[in-house]
């Protein structure tokens, strides 16, 4: 089945290119990505005195059920992102795409400081998530397209780790402002934006790209009718591609897994930090950076085994155990914990241990298992379809707040009952065939 998804010429990027395109590579998604997880965790981690102060209330269901509804209205547009700039990746190229959607993340989060309400911040919000979500589905297509065989796997998963290191970034500005207030804390989500001019110095797009875009230009110039199923498939919209008899359950599959990580994470770990304020009462500036950090600190090292498991265990079964170790820690953190210790911060750590895995074992699989033509589709669909779900749990998220009469806790333990889908959806994974790895192993 893996071979009609792309020969391996297809997968693999061509020996030719020099080494230092695939570290630049490497750097450049290191720290797109990076930015990524700290201007997407700024809203996190803010949220209780941002929108106490926008609201003008530090009610805890007032506040979470604004704070839900906003969550939404960011995963609407990570959403939008994910699909528009897979499709643009695939047609115009990846790094300028990627350059776009950066400058369009950081630029919005800078704008969150000059809120004046709960629905303006909201807007700003959405255009975060636009270009978040478009750099996460152009980011591991860049990196995948530079790197082979093993070495791509180790690659895919360092820069994994930057999400880690995003995190710990957002806790050490968040301590090194917050005794000035929340505003502070989004200005500094615009740096990421100065990080494009390396981008635009150092990548180029991947030789199979380049590959790619002159054979489309030769298809055009031939007769329909002479062409072979797969050179229509090359000329084919590759959302539709995506869906076609060869593709459909591995999107499915992989939308679905994307969709469990995601919710999982946004829609009950975010909540870790507005509960840390209910669990103490205060602002909790330190306390809230230190769960962060260790969550962090969890999901690097997390991420760093996730290749060693695939290895040793599959796909599949590295993806169930990933979102195992998600479920059961976090559902037994939020209904054990009755009050603040500093003993919750191992709570994080073994939480970020497990929540991250999945993420990268669902990446890895998608871009050993879809050709060229449309990887870039592909993560905009599956990273797109998860934020549309995860957009509708965050809305149901106010509600559950509210039945719980105000516990952050309950709420997001109901919420992460989500990770056993992606248990389900494990079961339907293929693993690639054995040939075709090692022709990316070369």
């Amino acid at each position: 089945m893996v071979a009609t998804l792309g020969t391996p010429k297809t997968l693999t990027p061509s020996k030719a290119a020099p080494k230092s395109a695939g570290w630049h590579a490497l750097t450049a998604t290191f720290i797109g990505e990076g930015f990524d997880a700290m201007d997407a965790s700024i809203y996190f981690i803010a949220m209780f005195p941002a929108l106490s102060e926008l609201l003008h209330t530090k009610d805890a269901t007032t506040v979470g059920w604004h704070g839900s509804i906003i969550l939404a209205i960011f995963m609407l547009g990570w959403s939008f992102g994910s699909i528009a700039s897979g499709w643009a990746a695939d047609r115009f190229g990846r790094v300028k795409t990627m350059i776009w959607t950066i400058i369009l993340y950081a630029v919005a989060t800078a704008l969150c400081a000059t809120a004046q309400s709960w629905w303006d911040f909201g807007i700003y919000r959405f255009f975060v998530g636009l270009g978040i979500g478009g750099e996460i589905a152009v980011g591991g297509v860049v990196l995948a397209e530079a790197w082979t065989g093993p070495r791509r796997r180790w690659a895919l998963a360092v820069m994994q780790t930057s999400f880690g290191a995003g995190c710990l970034l957002c806790s050490l500005c968040n301590l090194s402002t917050g005794s000035l207030g929340w505003r502070w804390l989004f200005l500094m989500g615009l740096a990421p934006a100065f990080t494009t001019l390396y981008m635009r110095l150092k990548l180029s797009e991947s030789t199979s790209f380049k590959e790619l875009h002159t054979k489309r230009l030769e298809l055009t110039t031939k007769v329909k009718a002479a062409l072979t199923s797969a050179e229509m498939d090359t000329l084919k919209n590759p959302l539709l591609v995506a869906f076609n008899e060869q593709n459909r359950v591995n999107t499915i599959v992989c939308t679905v897994g994307a969709g469990a990580a995601i919710i999982g994470y946004w829609a009950c770990l975010s909540w870790m930090s507005p509960w840390i304020n209910q669990l103490t009462g205060t602002e909790a500036v330190n306390e809230r950076s230190a769960a962060s950090f260790y969550m962090g600190i969890g999901g690097i090292l997390g991420t760093l085994f996730t290749p060693l498991l695939i290895k040793w265990l599959g796909f599949r079964r590295s993806m169930q155990l990933g979102f195992i170790a998600s479920f059961l820690p976090t559902i037994l953190m939020y209904l054990t914990v009755k009050s603040y210790t500093p003993a919750l911060n191992i709570w994080a750590l073994v939480i970020g241990f497990g929540a991250y895995s999945p993420f990268l074992v669902v990446t890895i699989y998608s871009l050993e298992i879809f050709a060229t033509n449309v990887l870039g589709s592909v993560s905009g669909i599956m990273w797109s379809g998860g934020r549309i779900l995860a957009a509708i749990a965050g809305l149901f998220t106010g509600p559950i707040i509210l039945f719980f009469h105000g516990s952050y806790a309950f709420a997001a333990a109901t919420i992460s009952l989500v990770y056993l889908t992606g248990i389900v959806a494990a079961h339907f994974v293929k693993e690639p065939a054995k040939a075709f790895v090692e022709s990316n192993d070369s």
